[in-house]
């Protein structure tokens, strides 16, 4: 277990308050499925065979989170435009639907804002709000998406200064409130590129876990090998390849890999 988990029990007898207290009164935003649909977050149909990539990953991550007894991890990629936002998203989305499962997607990308651009919402209130002291409980910086069992807590409006914000008392906050949650709450946090800056170095000590997600024909096996290399000793779970063109791999171009990202798999789909 990662040894930040140790932030979930103050020194003093005081107990941490987890992010979410109660889960029915978190305000929803309502996403009609066309909308989602245009923004290709696919994860919430299991039925749609886009969703499938989503699914099996989905069925890897939660057998390896509950073997290890692990509840927060991290996206991010080698460098920018790689998916990492559009794999966390829908990877979220089929965890949501997993029974007796509640999902909290972190955007920790503070210079970019991605999971709102993603979704293609705006929010009255994010996380960045708490953490420049605007606000006080950065429990009113979650959201849950469409009455079901995701619930996101974004950013919205860019921090130029967020490797400072990375150390400060009001994210290590953040961090205690999230390991306070309830067993059943997956933690998925969306990070930085790691060559962007040192915002992901700083973030991966918080967390039990990252998946690198690999641009098929882009990212180079140096890049790759570097970032896991900069990101221990936090252990990659593996890696998802993004837009892969040919071999086992459905038209969208989603696979699961290893942590070298040598393999991946699924069926190739008709047109």
């Amino acid at each position: 277990m990662n040894p930040m988990s140790e932030l979930a029990s103050s020194s003093t007898d005081t107990p941490v308050l987890p992010l979410i207290t109660d889960f029915e009164a978190v305000p929803s935003i309502l996403l009609p499925r066309e909308h989602l649909d245009r923004r290709l977050i696919v994860g919430f149909e299991g039925y749609d065979d886009r969703s499938r990539p989503f699914n099996l990953l989905r069925t890897r991550v939660a057998k390896t989170l509950k073997q290890r007894g692990w509840r927060m991890i991290g996206v991010t990629s080698a460098t920018p435009a790689a998916g990492k936002t559009f794999n966390a998203v829908n990877l979220a989305a089929a965890l949501s639907k997993l029974e007796d499962q509640r999902i909290l997607l972190c955007d920790f990308d503070l210079r970019r804002a991605s999971i709102l651009q993603m979704l293609g919402i705006g929010v009255p209130t994010a996380i960045n709000e708490y953490l420049d002291g605007t606000i006080d409980d950065c429990g009113k910086a979650v959201y849950r998406i469409n009455n079901g069992n995701l619930y996101i807590m974004p950013v919205n409006e860019v921090m130029r200064d967020s490797s400072e914000t990375f150390a400060s008392s009001r994210f290590l906050d953040i961090i205690a409130r999230l390991r306070a949650m309830p067993d059943n709450c997956i933690v998925i946090c969306d990070l930085p590129p790691v060559f962007a800056n040192d915002d992901t170095m700083l973030c991966m000590e918080h967390l039990d876990g990252f998946l690198l997600v690999v641009d098929h024909g882009q990212t180079t096996a140096r890049q790759l090998e570097e970032s896991i290399a900069l990101l221990r000793p936090t252990p990659c779970l593996g890696t998802i390849l993004n837009r892969y063109q040919g071999g086992f791999a459905d038209d969208y171009g989603y696979g699961y890999g290893d942590p070298y990202g040598l393999k991946s798999y699924g069926k190739r789909t008709s047109a």
